[in-house]
């Protein structure tokens, strides 16, 4: 017999003041195509980690997958290529150090930005 927590959705969360790179042009869109699991080139989602990192980068294509849109953390970022994905994840570093002296990103944006 199936576990019952097996067939419970998990829904997609993502952070109020979200992180968005200059190549979104909608962000209410890209937010859609992820909860719906629609593909996207070049787009990618910066998250908080499960693990013991920080923050996890993943193409936007993964998300096609239900398993990845229900083990996602929380959404903090959207990006159009790598490189702006990495721009962003420093910028998110370089504030959480000028803020609160810590390199702890992932407490930073769980306690100020939700």
């Amino acid at each position: 017999m199936t576990p019952l927590y097996y067939y419970m959705e998990v829904p997609m969360r993502f952070l109020k003041e979200m992180y968005v790179g200059e190549g979104i042009k909608n962000k209410q869109k890209v937010m859609w195509k992820l909860k719906h699991g629609a593909g996207m080139v070049d787009i990618y989602v910066i998250s908080i980690s499960n693990g013991r990192d920080q923050l996890d980068c993943t193409k936007c294509s993964y998300f096609k997958q239900k398993a990845i849109r229900d083990n996602v953390g929380v959404i903090v970022g959207l990006a159009k290529g790598y490189s702006e994905a990495q721009k962003l994840m420093i910028s998110m570093i370089e504030e959480s150090l000028r803020e609160t002296g810590s390199a702890n990103v992932k407490e930073y944006l769980l306690n100020s930005k939700q």
